[in-house]
């Protein structure tokens, strides 16, 4: 693999930070061409043990990543500060987050507090922040119960994704092994209390959350039957209503596949889901008027298991993350049909999971 010492990022670079299930030294860094979808070489800038899914601040330049540290029990929050102009990470702090495999986090709106879900312990904990975004200990850590219907996944819970809703009042966690989507009220004191929650169906595994820019309606990818949710958030109840649950799949697909990652479109018209064994991405339109999913395409990510799919913050490319393929592939996205079409441009970085897209200077 090609590497550089240094790059600077242009007016039409994207620059990109990517998490990896590498065991060591696992944030890469790269840009985007804006103009071609062209890659830079990647690089390696930050030192932590498996950092899978990363975060950015809200307004200071700080990436936060879930870490598989050597104790016991093995969860962790590395927070890094970012240099502007070449991605360079240099640590700043690190918490324990008090549970076995810390999988996924989200900070709320403000910046002031981070949720951690935990698959392997099936639990959801939170880490206040400093005013400079600096970690403080543990404030508190929530265990989940119950199981449900696939008896190889669900015996237990299994917190997989994190959201906040726009005004940061409410924390939504999907737990996989128990089909729910909990809603939790954040409270002052850096404490989750829980208020409502949305059940799946039975086997579904709800694994990863995304908002629509409106606030209101909310996207549900169910890792193990491969289907997504549409789901109305009714901001004064705090409650979900569901809207809709839709296929990811071929309908005449009937190998194994299981979803990853979804995201909505910054214009708001359109959902991305990807399928880990089918090794596609499904690209779904929005009714304007209800939030409901029509699906339009079925796409192959040209890598082997898409364990993350994003679009850059100007919307004209979706960065699929293939793991098994150690590669990151770039797609062309066309803001009125939602339609995508293979740049022709990857990047070799090993075992990517997660791709965040740092503002500029």
């Amino acid at each position: 693999m090609a590497i550089l010492q240094s790059h600077h990022a242009f007016a039409d670079d994207q620059s990109l930070l990517v998490g990896t299930s590498v065991e060591q030294r696992g944030i890469y860094a790269s840009t985007l061409n804006l103009d071609t979808g062209e890659f830079s070489p990647a690089r390696m800038v930050g030192d932590a043990p498996r950092p899978g899914f990363l975060a950015l601040h809200p307004r200071l330049p700080l990436v936060y990543a879930v870490t598989r540290e050597n104790q016991q029990p093995s969860g962790g929050v590395r927070v890094f500060q970012i240099e502007p102009e070449t991605c360079e990470l240099t640590p700043i702090g690190q918490q324990p987050t008090g549970d076995e495999g810390a999988t996924h986090l989200a900070l709320d709106p403000t910046g002031k507090t981070i949720v951690v879900a935990h698959y392997s312990g099936g639990s959801t904990a939170v880490l206040p922040l400093r005013d400079d975004g600096t970690l403080q200990p543990l404030a508190m850590l929530v265990e989940h119960t119950g199981s449900s219907a696939n008896p190889n996944r669900q015996n237990e819970p299994h917190a997989h994704g994190v959201a906040f809703d726009a005004s940061g009042q409410f924390a939504f966690v999907a737990d996989l092994g128990t089909d729910e989507v909990i809603v939790y009220r954040l409270l002052a004191s850096n404490k989750l209390e829980r208020h409502s929650a949305w059940n799946a169906g039975p086997g579904a595994g709800p694994r990863h959350l995304a908002f629509h820019p409106n606030g209101r309606w909310l996207y549900c990818i169910n890792e193990l039957d491969s289907t997504l949710n549409a789901l109305d958030f009714d901001e004064k109840t705090g409650k979900l209503t569901d809207l809709q649950t839709i296929g990811t799949l071929p309908p005449d697909y009937n190998e194994e596949s299981w979803t990853a990652e979804v995201v909505v479109h910054p214009n708001g018209r359109f959902v991305y889901c990807s399928n880990r064994g089918h090794n596609s991405t499904a690209v779904f339109s929005i009714d304007a008027g209800n939030g409901q999913l029509t699906l339009q395409e079925i796409e192959p990510t040209l890598g082997g298991h898409p364990r993350f799919i994003g679009i850059d913050p100007s919307g004209r490319y979706l960065i699929a993350a293939n793991r098994d393929s150690n590669n990151l592939v770039s797609f062309h996205l066309d803001p009125e049909t939602g339609a995508i079409k293979p740049t022709g441009h990857q990047v070799e970085i090993p075992k990517p999971v997660c791709v965040v897209f740092p503002r500029h200077p």
